[in-house]
């Protein structure tokens, strides 16, 4: 439902051409909408338009000479499912309280108005007596309008409710020796702990775990999503060649702009498995992190993934050095750091 027609886009150029030229008009906006973001979004918008075009805006209606009105309301197009807000603008003669022009139009996001609300000012003011019909018909003839070429932006990438998500990850353990059992809080040794015929000094240990998540991802609230997800990597202390198994789940807050989504979440991961070399290993780590994406086709995305992932049980590493057996197990505190690159590819559009 868009009033709007030929003529009042080509005299909105002119009028924009021809701002400086205007007589100072004095001018009061008011509006009302069921979302206040929404009313003090569209105040600032018109008052800036109105100050852009030389108009005198007051602090009250009764110093104005016109009066400009707007409504925010829910809505149902038939012919535009995604729109589901309409804007109704009126401008009143304040001398006569006379209704001089009246517009509607519907949108779907408050931020796809920002290209909208310029057009809208000008095709509502437009009937705001400013020049004699000589004066506008030497204007017109002057201005020489230029097609305007606008690149409508696609959302639909950042609001699907359902993505499934791939992604090589690479994850970096630090193993944090802890003193328990070890002479001098960090030596293993051959003999007793009292009396040990050698000792051979043990360090931290970091190590490299390469590896792939498979996930899926519930949009269940244009700010929240929820991902559950299997992730699998190579390595463990002493060899590359165990498989590592896990399964997770992350909590996501969702922040969008035109042309990026942030999405920083809380995670908790479950270990399927865990490599031999460990005596004892915590079942369960929790985490957090941040994923950046960028729009990858109609629906989907490609992201970055940066995690934190932390253990609040220690580790306990078989100690297999024959010259050096004591004590049978090393204790370590375990935490990794994680960065992904990956795709994440939408279904079923949020309208």
């Amino acid at each position: 439902m868009k009033k709007i027609l030929f003529l009042p886009v080509f005299f909105a150029f002119v009028l924009s051409s021809y701002a400086n030229e205007l007589p100072n008009r004095s001018l009061y906006i008011e509006g009302t909408a069921e979302i206040m973001a929404y009313r003090a979004f569209f105040l600032d918008n018109f008052r800036m338009e109105a100050i852009a075009l030389d108009f005198k805006v007051t602090d009250t209606r009764d110093e104005a000479e016109y009066v400009f009105i707007f409504n925010v309301k829910p809505f149902s197009d038939p012919y535009e499912p995604s729109h589901r807000h309409i804007i109704n603008i009126i401008l009143i003669d304040n001398a006569t309280e006379e209704e001089m022009v009246s517009v509607s139009w519907s949108f779907a996001e408050l931020e796809d108005m920002y290209e909208h609300n310029q057009y809208l000012f000008f095709s509502v003011v437009l009937l705001i007596p400013s020049f004699s019909e000589e004066e506008w018909a030497s204007l017109i003839e002057a201005a020489t309008p230029e097609p305007e070429i606008r690149f409508l932006i696609n959302h639909d990438w950042k609001n699907q409710w359902l993505y499934l998500r791939t992604s090589f990850d690479y994850n970096i353990a630090f193993f944090a020796l802890q003193p328990d059992g070890l002479i001098g809080g960090q030596g293993a040794y051959l003999g007793s702990f009292e009396d040990p015929d050698y000792v051979k000094d043990l360090d931290h240990i970091i190590l490299p775990l390469p590896g792939f998540t498979l996930g899926a991802e519930l949009q269940f609230l244009r700010f929240m999503s929820l991902e559950l997800n299997f992730q699998a990597n190579f390595g463990d202390p002493v060899s590359n060649l165990f498989f590592n198994m896990a399964t997770g789940a992350q909590l996501k807050f969702n922040f969008k702009t035109n042309y990026f989504m942030f999405q920083p979440y809380g995670t908790f991961l479950y270990h399927i498995n865990a490599s031999p070399e460990f005596s004892e290993f915590p079942d369960y780590g929790i985490g957090g992190g941040i994923q950046a994406g960028v729009r990858g086709g109609r629906s989907g995305a490609f992201f970055l993934d940066v995690n934190y992932m932390h253990y609040f049980d220690d580790v306990l590493m078989i100690n297999n050095n024959p010259l050096f057996p004591e004590p049978a197990d090393i204790k370590f505190n375990r935490f990794v750091f994680g960065i992904g690159l990956g795709y994440k590819y939408g279904l079923f559009d949020r309208r």
